[in-house]
């Protein structure tokens, strides 16, 4: 966290979800939060962050921390009639009581174009969250559109939420609201098509007619957010967010036609659903890995048709083989060099190095690092039979992991284990790994010199590494590692460690790192004190050891 961070302070006003998603975000980021709203409202993330929420204080008064560096984020919502009458009163009351304030507003809440002259406020950022994974979207925009009057300097959260965003848009504030409005109204209008269009095939008078509408609508449009035969378009926001605006452009004497049909359209859908209950509600969110697939799969598909020309392969074979000899007189540098080779890493994305094996590449997001952890976590611990058989009661037993990275499967790890320790050689890593695992009190993370473990000797029952050890320059970091191992682990415990096999890769490329045999790797291991009780061939490039005393 910068200096300039670490003076800011930061008030959402409003706590309802929208509010709690906005300072959970915030909490797990490490800012300093605190929340004003005249009701202590229900906690709406409470499975997945209940400890988190202990990091945002409560004020009294909503000007109690009040300063030049305080930000205040205005989460409070709208109200829509019927007709479609807008009532932002409550949303005018707050930023009328904050006139008097040094500090500077953030408003988020939901407002027409045609309303927003009228308000204060120095940003307008309008949320595109939905409710289940809102946090989560809070912290990786799929769009960040800001507006404003004027020029003014982001905080700094704000700055890292626009660098996490897959979309990004900086005009006036009702160029903003503008985009709020299109993007609930093209949703409700995709709902509400399928819905119309679903209906017309048959109705779902059973499980089974339902299910072949879905089929023929599911092949078309495969399954995508807001393009599922279903329940109508409700919640919070579209509903509501479709008659302001209709009625908003009808006061202007504009004619709204499509709206009108869409707003009926779900009407008429909610008959069918009343009469039926046959229909799923589904849970939309915004589609990450479809927008960032991009060019990216062209590229791939021309870079492999490239090198199924002959001539190219048999270029790169006679190079492999001169560049394998040269490399052997190459020194692969010190431990500080790696130090700093995974700070760089770190500085340039650290998602991505902390699992570079994921579907979405570079482009990785908080969705998929927690998706990603979690299935690893399961497939290699605790679906392990290995595992099974030599560690009994494990919520009475102490982990560690080698290569924490940003915490990616550490956080599942510590609702296993009785206590979670995590060594990394880059701090920037440890970084993150402490603010995204800020609401887990059984974690214990530690910065490591890149060959010790530093912790007691006989302190852990299992200890674990992935991704980690493929990456060591030389065999000599994984004997180390190894005698560390040993030192460290409790009689009748277990260490599970995966290292690179196969092909040789060239000391330039960044994911190099030294290849063993199985051979190889269990003398490294035997020749340290331990006991190779399997090792496991998982693919050309991976081999795994469980190892014990």
């Amino acid at each position: 966290m910068s200096v300039g961070a670490k003076t800011e302070k930061t008030v959402v006003v409003g706590f309802g979800w929208v509010g709690q998603a906005n300072a959970l975000a915030l909490a797990r980021m490490g800012f300093e939060v605190a929340y004003f709203d005249v009701v202590t409202p229900p906690h709406h993330y409470t499975d997945r962050y209940g400890l988190l929420y202990e990091k945002i204080k409560p004020l009294g008064s909503l000007l109690e921390i009040d300063g030049p560096n305080t930000w205040y984020v205005v989460c409070i919502g709208d109200r829509v009639s019927e007709e479609g009458v807008q009532d932002i009163s409550l949303i005018e009351k707050v930023l009328e009581s904050l006139k008097t304030s040094r500090g500077k507003i953030i408003l988020r809440s939901t407002v027409l174009p045609n309303h927003l002259s009228r308000l204060r406020f120095d940003l307008y950022l309008p949320e595109f969250l939905h409710e289940l994974y809102a946090v989560e979207e809070c912290l990786n925009p799929f769009y960040f559109i800001v507006g404003s009057r004027q020029e003014i300097t982001y905080p700094s959260f704000l700055k890292d939420w626009e660098s996490r965003a897959c979309k990004v848009l900086r005009g006036t504030p009702e160029e903003a609201s503008h985009l709020k409005y299109l993007s609930n109204i093209w949703n409700a209008m995709c709902i509400a098509f399928v819905n119309e269009f679903g209906d017309s095939i048959a109705l779902p008078k059973t499980e089974a007619e339902r299910k072949k509408i879905e089929r023929l609508m599911n092949f078309f449009f495969e399954k995508k957010s807001y393009l599922r035969y279903g329940q109508t378009f409700g919640g919070h926001c579209l509903p509501k967010d479709t008659r302001a605006f209709m009625a908003a452009k009808g006061a202007e004497g504009q004619e709204t036609p499509i709206l009108r049909a869409i707003y009926r359209s779900n009407q008429l859908h909610q008959k069918v659903v009343d009469t039926y209950h046959t229909l799923p509600q589904w849970f939309s969110a915004w589609d990450y890995r479809a927008y960032r697939r991009g060019f990216s799969s062209v590229f791939k598909r021309l870079w492999r048709s490239f090198n199924k020309i002959k001539l190219v392969q048999n270029t790169r074979h006679w190079l492999k083989t001169k560049i394998l000899f040269f490399e052997k007189f190459i020194s692969n540098g010190s431990l500080l060099d790696l130090k700093k080779k995974w700070n760089k890493f770190a500085q340039e994305n650290q998602y991505f190095y902390s699992n570079p094996e994921t579907k979405s590449g570079r482009k990785v997001d908080e969705f998929e690092i927690k998706e990603t952890g979690v299935a690893d976590y399961e497939r290699y611990i605790v679906n392990d039979p290995v595992v099974k058989e030599n560690l009994n009661n494990v919520q009475d037993k102490i982990a560690l992991e080698i290569g924490v990275g940003v915490g990616r499967m550490t956080e599942s790890m510590a609702g296993y284990f009785k206590q979670v320790y995590g060594i990394d050689i880059s701090p920037l890593m440890l970084e993150t790994a402490h603010k995204r695992l800020a609401g887990l009190s059984n974690i214990v993370l530690s910065e490591t010199v890149g060959n010790i473990i530093p912790y007691s000797d006989e302190q852990f029952n299992f200890i674990f590494s992935y991704l980690v050890f493929k990456h060591f320059p030389d065999a000599r970091l994984i004997k180390d590692y190894f005698s560390e191992i040993r030192r460290t682990l409790r009689s009748g415990g277990l260490a599970k460690v995966q290292v690179r096999t196969g092909p040789t890769l060239h000391f330039w490329q960044w994911f190099y790192g030294v290849s063993l045999t199985p051979e190889e790797a269990k003398n490294l291991a035997e020749n340290s004190g331990l006991v190779v009780i399997k090792t496991e061939i998982e693919n050309k490039k991976s081999l795994w050891l469980w190892l014990k005393k």
